[in-house]
């Protein structure tokens, strides 16, 4: 059995006055891959065709060896539980009663369709506002509501456009720990995200799309994102001997700013960090304070421009 569980093969689509593709690629079973790029690389038409809300692109795309264009592929959307950042507006009906006639278009059956309906607004904390109009609920409310959509069948794939909007930093976290227990049970996870130091921990796979072509696919390993941090220290040092014992130990460093005492380096193996620690206290030069600064879009695109440097040299 074909070991991929999703398939784009030549896929192609014209958006607005965008051309994305030709992309291929597979997304295997039992990760979290993450499809990355700026806004207006395509990412959000990949997965609005891999649902089936996009049908006219050209190409392939297939799920579990089934074509997404044939008339038998909404067998497949059962499986499938997609996030995305409907608002409710125009709801004037209860968010419990929204659910109780939703759900059974999911295959959810009438046996289970209030327990579960209960166990998730619970989950996601608005089962005391389970009688409110949707239309009334607060941004972060309707996100939550979004998610529990997502995730109430049980789905085998979990598709998340860009979940942690609206949401403040305590509800991104417990998103984010829900997705590890579903990975954990077997889940196959697709996001797209626009902090992405948040999740970085738990991606496998990266697909960084840019200009409508893939500039990447592969796992994190192979991508080696390299994480900075910021070191403060409490009096101006000898930043240039510090900076030549971390490129004797091919550790990257930047540069150095004399107002606030600090200096900043990227590192991709945190055994490096005690190697600093170490020569600081070696050189007895102690320390303010130690950050991690935010892996964002210019972390990815270096890493990548790091590669092709690399493969030129070979």
């Amino acid at each position: 059995m074909n070991q991929d569980l999703i398939e784009f093969s030549k896929f192609s689509k014209k958006f607005h006055k965008n051309q994305i593709g030709e992309l291929s690629f597979t997304v295997k079973p039992n990760r979290v891959t993450a499809v990355i790029g700026r806004s207006g690389s395509g990412k959000s038409v990949i997965l609005n065709s891999l649902i089936g809300a996009i049908k006219n692109y050209k190409g392939t795309i297939k799920l579990n060896n089934r074509d997404r264009k044939k008339r038998d592929s909404y067998k497949d959307n059962s499986s499938i539980g997609f996030y995305t950042q409907m608002d409710f507006s125009l709801y004037d009906i209860s968010a419990y009663k929204f659910l109780q006639i939703i759900c059974p278009s999911f295959g959810i059956n009438k046996k289970d369709l209030n327990s579960k309906i209960e166990q998730w607004m619970k989950f996601f904390d608005i089962w005391d506002s389970k009688d409110k109009s949707l239309k009334n609920y607060s941004w972060g409310m309707k996100n939550r509501m979004n998610l529990i959509l997502c995730f109430i069948k049980d789905p085998k794939i979990i598709i998340l456009d860009e979940p942690g909007a609206n949401l403040d930093s305590i509800w991104r976290n417990k998103v984010k720990n829900l997705l590890i227990k579903e990975k954990k049970e077997g889940k196959t996870i697709i996001i797209t995200v626009h902090n992405i130091d948040e999740i970085a921990d738990i991606i496998d796979d990266y697909l960084i799309i840019d200009a409508g072509k893939i500039i990447f696919y592969g796992s994190s390993e192979e991508l080696n994102i390299y994480t900075k941090y910021k070191i403060f220290f409490f009096e101006n040092i000898n930043h240039q001997k510090l900076r030549n014992f971390l490129n004797e130990n091919k550790i990257k460093s930047f540069k150095y700013d004399e107002e606030e005492k600090s200096l900043v380096f990227a590192t991709n193996n945190a055994k490096e960090i005690n190697w600093i620690f170490l020569y600081l206290l070696k050189e007895g030069i102690p320390i303010f304070n130690l950050i991690k600064l935010n892996i964002n879009m210019d972390s990815i695109f270096k890493a990548i421009e790091n590669k092709q440097i690399k493969r030129t040299k070979i």
